[in-house]
């Protein structure tokens, strides 16, 4: 569940506020740096945000958590000068639960928890901002879910990350 958010081919399929996402930098194996540029939310100025993403497993268990985080971070390779830069810290939690026979997928449940704190620097009255995010979090959060439940259909069990 957590590679569906944490990866940037797989988050492109599903979060349509995006306009582009770029790969600056692989950190390590699961840690890179992106540059993402948002669709225009009219009439504001189009804003984008460069960040490094981080998934990491959570304890040794057979069927760990896992977690992602996304921070704000400066690279010379995505210069703040052709659209207005966002500041972002974001945190992605899945929690896996186990109810009977590990063998079969209908005993498998996540409980996902996400949190984010998004800066969308600049100015914007915040009359803008609160319309803004009353209307594009609940789609995003809409989508998400809906891409959440269709992968876990189609793809192998993995806790791998």
């Amino acid at each position: 569940m957590v590679e569906v958010f944490h990866s940037q081919d797989l988050k492109l399929k599903w979060d349509n506020s995006i306009e582009s996402s770029v790969w600056l930098e692989e950190k390590n194996k699961h840690s890179a740096v992106y540059h993402q540029v948002q669709k225009r939310i009219w009439p504001a100025a189009q804003r984008d945000f460069v960040y490094e993403s981080h998934k990491e497993k959570l304890g040794e268990k057979e069927h760990p958590d896992w977690i992602v985080c996304n921070v704000s971070y400066d690279h010379p390779d995505a210069p703040s000068d052709k659209y207005c830069r966002a500041i972002v810290e974001i945190i992605f939690y899945c929690q896996t639960i186990v109810t009977g026979d590990p063998l079969f997928r209908e005993n498998f449940k996540c409980k996902i928890f996400y949190s984010s704190k998004i800066d969308p620097g600049g100015w914007l009255p915040v009359s803008a901002v609160k319309a803004a995010a009353t209307r594009e979090y609940p789609k995003f959060i809409k989508n998400l879910a809906l891409s959440l439940r269709n992968m876990s259909r189609i793809r192998r069990l993995s806790f791998d990350g």
